[in-house]
């Protein structure tokens, strides 16, 4: 039974991004992605002062009224590797199942197929986990919230936002949202802006709802979700307790690798090497998440004093 299987480029690419799309973030179309860097990505911030004036004839420009500048996104270059026994894919893919003639004829390409969606699907998990936790060290991507506790132009508790102190549930849960959505500076407020809520917030906002008659915790309407005076309120499973975040979204950008041999994935028979019954699986992918303007960020943390 010979098992191989290449996937580089944009093939690797697609089924990585396929995996991710099924996951909170890009499955709900939180954040922008840009599929093809090679290695940076310029974010451009673009701010412009006005010069209002009474009028008068000629021109008098104000200078340096424009401030221009860029944030850079540095992909991080990953690796997944393993070796798993083709012994052990015998139980399953044999006998009834398949027949013992389909066993040496076709389970090499299924096998291939299985370990790449069930290993892709595990990479969106944690691509998942990155995006809002990554930590920025060995192994990780600097994730969302590493960057906005970095940040001072963030709106965020103890700066732009009074300190709540508490967990959330549903007896502050509305205290919570008002803290929020009162952070927000102008120039947040008059754009289409994603509310997102990790999981314990939703249910503390749902439990709520219900106390006081709605009762499947929707406000009345199954249709619309969960929703907050003129908010839509998105659940991300990533998010740590205790979290909200307001945001539009072209201001946050995930970046994945240049679709060529720099990202692959590859499966290799060993018996071919030297004949250990083993297979190889190793995934080479790229990816940095970032964001424009940190002044359009609100991130409150509950539980921070």
């Amino acid at each position: 039974m010979a098992i191989s299987s290449n996937y580089a480029g944009f093939e690797a690419v697609d089924i990585m991004l396929e995996a991710q799309k099924e996951e909170d973030t890009l499955r709900l179309g939180l954040i922008t992605v840009v599929p093809n860097v090679g290695y940076k990505l310029n974010l451009r911030n673009l701010d412009v002062t006005l010069g209002v004036a009474d009028y008068s004839c000629g021109t008098t420009p104000a200078t340096d009224a424009v401030d221009y500048s860029e944030k850079v996104l540095t992909l991080a270059k990953f690796k997944n590797e393993f070796e798993i026994c083709k012994e052990d894919f015998r139980p399953t893919w044999s006998g009834e199942s398949m027949g013992a003639s389909a066993f040496n004829d076709q389970a090499p390409a299924d096998i291939s197929k299985a370990i790449v969606e069930s290993t892709a699907s595990k990479l969106a998990q944690w691509f998942e986990d990155q995006i809002w936790n990554g930590a920025g060290t060995a192994g990780t991507m600097e994730g969302l919230i590493t960057q906005f506790n970095a940040d001072g132009d963030v709106i965020k508790a103890n700066n732009g936002i009074t300190a709540i102190g508490a967990a959330v549930d549903s007896s502050n849960v509305l205290a919570v949202f008002d803290a929020a959505t009162a952070a927000m500076p102008y120039a947040l407020r008059r754009k289409s802006v994603n509310f997102i809520v990790s999981p314990d917030v939703a249910d503390a906002y749902t439990k709520l709802l219900i106390a006081n008659g709605a009762a499947n915790g929707l406000g009345g309407d199954a249709n619309t979700g969960l929703v907050y005076g003129r908010y839509s309120i998105q659940t991300v499973n990533g998010l740590p307790d205790n979290t909200i975040v307001i945001f539009e979204k072209k201001n946050i950008t995930l970046g994945t690798g240049l679709a060529n041999d720099a990202d692959s994935i590859r499966i290799k028979d060993m018996d071919e090497v030297d004949m250990s019954g083993n297979v190889l699986y190793k995934s080479v992918f790229g990816g940095a998440v970032g964001y424009s303007y940190g002044a359009e960020i609100v991130h409150l943390l509950t539980t921070v004093a």
